[in-house]
């Protein structure tokens, strides 16, 4: 009961838009719940009329009840006038048959089961429906989170823990939610029902058979624990698979490159072991239920039988407590079942809180200020930075005045990449501050100040969207004009034109259909469509040809004109151009200049440009 109340308390929120529908779903849940106890009592109405009033089988002393019998008495008088009522409808072994006879005894069951299978259908749909609906909004709540939450948290997290939280422990939620809350309503419902239609029989009879249900309940508990152990197990295995999936799809060339396919094949199937291991320990703790409460059914049959003997009970008596038996265990091992997966629900739910419970690292103050564009400059003002323990930039100062173009260069880990990470406040400084116009970023917007800004990386990042809507992305507003005229501007419009369907041809993931001087083309199409005044270039032109690096290169050299400019470079060729350039070492600037200047100290800058070939 804690866990179902846990899921149930996790949902709410997400129930309350559709609670017309959920209303709906209970109401003819409990319809169809009364329904089975209707159907027990209809039956042994019509045995009992089928059976001669002066039948020997059905003695008066194996019928009748005590006087004294308050329950007994008031139940049979509330019989007595609904059988008045229904006399005349209802055929009787003996009496001619009349018209209205004729109807209801052709009626009367297939009404009944009309109206059990309606309600049926109508409480699983109702409930569906806005089971559907509820999921739906909690996924795409958990996904906006994610959107939500800082680079770190992505850091720390594979891609198929991400997935599985999405898409598989909704599902166990949904199952649950769809199935177990119809069950959950209808089959307690019926079990009342059948109860006090067997009471109406004989109370004590069915008191006694009451004797069994504890054993039942062992089972379910202990089955239940076991479900959701193999159940956690199982959403690990499906976490590493789907990890190991994403891996070796997107890193398929090298996987093929080295010749490593097998090997990624066979960790697979180990996973799928794994995964098929537990998912039928899951099964065997939810299917051994319905058998176990089966058995124990079966107990009941048989003592009942020995009841009816030794009691001389009639045969009406002896089909409908027969029925009755069976009819109270099947919504027990609904529910037995049901428990398991609610058992199976909770893992996904406290997954799910798991991460709707994660808050972004980068936080926007409540009072934080508009930014309209960049008026003087950008400032590094006494920065420090470390990644968990490890330094990576100490007591950084840097101030870059607006139109300036600024090379950043320095050996693998010495900060380059942590500057523009800082710059887009990705991470917060550990001490210092980062400034624009002289306040902090973190007194800004974040939209705000990251829509003066337009990257360009090494790793294009471009989806399965059409040419002209990768562009777009740039500038959610702009125009078609707008997007050739970005092309044009990035030296990509020639080649856009010759695909299939130009701007409107699809490129498909990352852009696979794409070389990799088209796609940095294109990502500068996309900053050219956001015009933004500061411009940062993190090496984008590190994995390009020669040919490839000078095409784009004189996309990037229009791109960066009347813009204050952050290039990151590995090639130092490229920063020719650049206004000034500093030097990065262990965090620290060793060495500034602009590039003529850099090249005569004959430092850092000048041996790292002739290990690459360059001389002054």
């Amino acid at each position: 009961m804690h866990k179902l109340r846990q899921i149930f308390a996790f949902v709410a929120p997400y129930v309350k838009p559709y609670w017309g529908r959920i209303v709906a779903g209970v109401f003819f849940g409990i319809l169809f719940g009364v329904s089975n106890g209707l159907a027990l009592w209809t039956t042994k109405i019509m045995l009992d009329r089928l059976v001669p009033a002066n039948d020997s089988l059905a003695p008066e002393s194996a019928i009748a009840v005590p006087d004294s019998n308050w329950f007994a008495e008031n139940t049979a008088s509330v019989q007595s006038n609904i059988l008045k009522t229904l006399d005349p409808w209802l055929p009787q072994m003996g009496d001619p048959l009349t018209y209205l006879q004729i109807i209801g005894g052709l009626l009367v069951f297939p009404l009944l089961v009309g109206f059990r299978g309606t309600s049926k259908y109508l409480a699983a749909y109702c409930l569906a429906w806005a089971s559907e609906r509820v999921i739906n909004d909690l996924r795409v709540k958990v996904f906006r989170n994610l959107s939500r939450l800082s680079i770190p948290f992505f850091n720390r997290s594979t891609t198929g823990d991400l997935i599985t939280r999405i898409n598989g422990d909704a599902q166990l939620l949904q199952t649950c939610l769809a199935a177990g809350v119809s069950n959950l309503v209808s089959e307690p419902v019926a079990i009342v029902s059948i109860f006090t239609g067997l009471c109406l029989i004989d109370w004590q009879l069915t008191l006694g058979m009451l004797t069994l249900f504890p054993i039942c309940i062992i089972p379910i508990i202990y089955f239940g624990k076991k479900a959701r152990e193999a159940t956690g197990k199982r959403v690990v295995a499906n976490i590493d698979q789907s990890s190991l999936a994403v891996e070796m799809f997107s890193g398929m060339r090298v996987i093929k490159a080295f010749g490593l396919e097998n090997a990624r094949v066979d960790r697979f199937r180990e996973l799928s072991q794994q995964l098929i291991r537990q998912t039928m320990k899951t099964v065997r703790s939810r299917e051994i239920v319905g058998p176990l409460v089966e058995t124990v059914s079966m107990i009941g049959i048989g003592a009942l039988i020995l009841y009816v003997v030794h009691t001389a009970r009639s045969m009406p008596d002896l089909v409908v407590f027969f029925t009755g038996m069976i009819m109270f265990y099947t919504p027990i091992r609904k529910l037995a079942r049901l428990h398991v997966r609610i058992e199976e629900a909770g893992i996904g739910a406290d997954r799910l809180m798991n991460v709707l419970d994660e808050k972004p690292d980068i936080l926007e103050r409540p009072e934080a200020k508009p930014v309209t564009g960049l008026e003087r400059d950008i400032q590094f003002d006494n920065i420090s930075f470390a990644y968990e323990d490890e330094p990576v930039l100490t007591g950084l100062d840097l101030t870059i005045p607006k139109g300036t173009k600024l090379g950043i260069v320095g050996e693998s880990g010495s900060g380059k990449s942590t500057l523009i990470n800082l710059l887009f406040r990705f991470h917060d400084t550990d001490t210092g501050a980062v400034k624009l116009d002289g306040r902090d970023l973190r007194d800004l917007s974040i939209k705000g100040f990251r829509g003066q800004m337009a990257l360009v990386s090494q790793e294009v990042v471009l989806f399965d969207l059409s040419v002209a809507e990768n562009i777009a992305l740039g500038q959610s507003d702009c125009t078609r004009e707008q997007v050739e005229a970005a092309a044009r501007h990035a030296h990509a419009h020639e080649f856009i034109t010759a695909l299939p369907k130009g701007y409107d041809t699809r490129i498909g993931e990352r852009g696979v259909t794409l070389s990799g001087g088209q796609r940095q083309r294109l990502a500068i199409a996309r900053a050219f469509v956001r015009n933004a005044p500061i411009l940062v270039l993190d090496e984008a032109t590190a994995a390009l040809d020669s040919k490839a690096e000078a095409e784009v290169q004189t996309a990037i050299d229009q791109l960066s004109k009347n813009r204050t400019v952050l290039c990151v470079a590995h090639r130092l060729s490229t920063l020719r151009t650049m206004d000034r350039i500093i030097v990065l070492s262990k965090g620290t600037i060793i060495e500034e200049g602009n590039y003529d200047e850099l090249m005569t100290a004959a430092g850092i800058f000048s041996n790292l440009a002739k290990a690459q070939g360059i001389t002054a």
